[in-house]
């Protein structure tokens, strides 16, 4: 199989299972006009993480990494009535973006949109004893998916449902002698999964227009 064969599926599957959303589209056309990298999430995985935190039953999101808001216009929409969301973004134009989509969609009420380094706003949340998160997304920085694996155990309640983008990267993830910090955080991770008794995951291997990556997902006990 190719690439290209894994573009054409893509968009096959992207056009009979993911209906057209003006809020989704506009942010995608902001996000390009505002010269953000094209690296949020494609329609099949916002839907998949979307139905993944309905699943879960998910009335309090925490996203780690905003971008311009596309991944977390999917999450914000299938909160229940009374729903909470916090994403945090580093960079405070692509945070402003994040911003500005969520309005334009009216889901500005229900999100809030953190700036600043992520570490150090995960640990502000634990000091203010946030009410547990039922589900959380990480698509950041991986050099420091440790950290947020950790953060999540803490902000996290039985369970709660980790999402971790971008953890296969071409099947990177497998050599044990990469020196590639990103991949050895993330192998990291894998490692605690496997060998705690708090949480049990499993990684979907995922191919398209991007190539080949996947999403590590996790259930504390």
């Amino acid at each position: 199989m190719t690439v290209d064969t894994w573009s054409e599926t893509e968009a096959f599957l992207s056009g009979l299972l993911c209906a057209p959303d003006p809020d989704l589209a506009r942010a995608l056309e902001v996000s390009e006009q505002a010269d953000l990298p094209v690296i949020n999430v494609s329609a099949l995985q916002g839907k998949q993480i979307s139905l993944l935190a309905r699943v879960a039953g998910a009335r309090r999101i925490l996203e780690v990494g905003s971008l311009g808001g596309y991944s977390a216009l999917w999450l914000a929409k299938t909160l229940p009535p009374g729903g909470r969301m916090v994403t945090i973004e580093n960079n405070p134009v692509h945070a402003a973006v994040a911003a500005g989509n969520l309005k334009a969609a009216g889901l500005d009420d229900r999100v809030e949109v953190r700036v600043g380094n992520a570490a150090e706003q995960l640990a502000r949340l634990a000091e203010e004893k946030a009410e547990p998160f039922d589900f959380f997304f990480i698509d950041a920085d991986q050099h420091n998916n440790v950290t947020y694996f950790e953060s999540c155990l803490r902000l996290g309640r039985s369970g709660s449902v980790i999402v971790f983008d971008n953890v296969v990267r071409s099947g990177e993830v497998r050599d044990l002698e990469t020196s590639n910090g990103a991949v050895r955080a993330t192998q990291r991770v894998l490692e605690l999964v496997s060998s705690s008794d708090r949480v049990d995951g499993v990684v979907f291997q995922t191919v398209g227009h991007r190539g080949h990556d996947g999403m590590l997902v996790i259930r504390m006990s």
